[in-house]
């Protein structure tokens, strides 16, 4: 089926949801295995715990005997209450890391209670356009508003109307949860779940065929895709294989080439090109460490290169670290997504 296909359905009970572009499944994402695990986005109001010397941070904690690590104690008292974002997903008896810096993320716009003012996506390169969308926020928002606003490039060709409700919405949801600073330990605000991911997420030129229910992914042809994440081994186009395992200290990346098929050198540029989105698809972050195929070190530019276009777009941060000298690839990616 060409063009694309947006299909949310459920996976081992999970929630799920996928975006598929001309039959090739493109993004994927599960919701999390246990209906209250701290996931990335929620806010929740949380009590400062005792330093423990030498963690460099605090642990906080978020009620419901959870508890989340802030990487800085500076200017916190122990027994304070705080509201605290969580930035990353954790794993098993690991805490999550928390932020104070909160963001809100909606469709339109994004908006930092840390940081006043408005401010434009460098992707609406229209001037006329760049004006009209400051008028139009600030005509809600004020033009010295307490809060800041940064309006996403997804606002490009989209009614007006439609922005306006999301600022209108989201605006007033960012302050009623930035003032709620009294009580127990609570969550106030959960992150995005698979669906609503998608919806702020994924854009589109045109409507693409949205489809819901428990068939969803065999209706959009995927189901053998989905199933084929679940196993470590992927097939290289150039006749070598890719091994994607995730370990509890790393991700471990091994690709192989075969004898009689195309050179190192090619088999792993095609590692290289399509590593972010196995990963992405996978759910996978952390640290990562890439076992390359043997070729000689004057086509490592040449690697890194490739590299670096192909996390370019991927819309996980992601720190292409480098060599190390038994050869290795590093990287540090952000664990944003629950794991598949």
């Amino acid at each position: 089926m060409k063009g694309f296909i947006v299909a949310h359905s459920s996976l081992d009970g999970r929630q799920a949801s996928a975006l598929v572009k001309d039959g090739r499944l493109i993004d994927f994402l599960v919701g999390s295995k246990r209906t209250d695990e701290p996931i990335p986005g929620a806010i929740y109001r949380g009590v400062v715990g005792h330093n423990i010397k030498g963690l460099n941070g605090i642990f906080i904690e978020l009620g419901k005997k959870k508890r989340g690590f802030l990487k800085s104690s500076k200017g916190l008292t122990p027994g304070s209450k705080i509201l605290v974002q969580v930035t990353n997903v954790s794993l098993e008896d690991k805490a999550p890391t928390l932020t104070q810096k909160i963001i809100f993320k909606s469709k339109y716009i994004h908006i930092t209670p840390g940081k006043a003012g408005v401010n434009l996506s460098r992707k609406i390169k229209n001037e006329e356009l760049r004006g009209q969308l400051r008028i139009l926020c600030e005509d809600i928002i004020g033009e010295k508003p307490d809060f800041g606003l940064i309006i996403r490039s997804s606002c490009i060709g989209v009614d007006e109307n439609d922005i306006v409700a999301d600022v209108e919405k989201t605006w007033a949801l960012a302050h009623a949860v930035m003032q709620d600073k009294e009580g127990e330990t609570e969550l106030l605000l959960d992150g995005a779940s698979p669906e609503e991911y998608a919806w702020r997420e994924w854009h589109f030129n045109k409507p693409p065929i949205t489809l819901s229910g428990t068939e969803a992914f065999e209706d959009a042809g995927i189901s053998e895709q989905i199933e084929a994440l679940t196993h470590p081994y992927i097939k290289l186009s150039e006749g070598g294989s890719m091994y994607i395992e995730p370990t509890r200290a790393m991700v471990a990346v091994d690709i192989n080439s075969s004898a009689g098929t195309s050179s190192s050198l090619n088999i792993n540029l095609k590692a290289a090109e399509i590593l972010s989105k196995e990963l992405r698809l996978r759910g996978l972050g952390g640290q990562i460490v890439i076992d390359f195929a043997p070729m000689a070190k004057n086509n490592r530019k040449r690697l890194e290169s490739l590299l670096i276009k192909s996390f370019r777009e991927d819309p996980v941060e992601t720190t292409l670290v480098g060599w190390t000298k038994m050869g290795h690839f590093e990287m540090q990616r952000k664990r944003e997504r629950i794991q598949l």
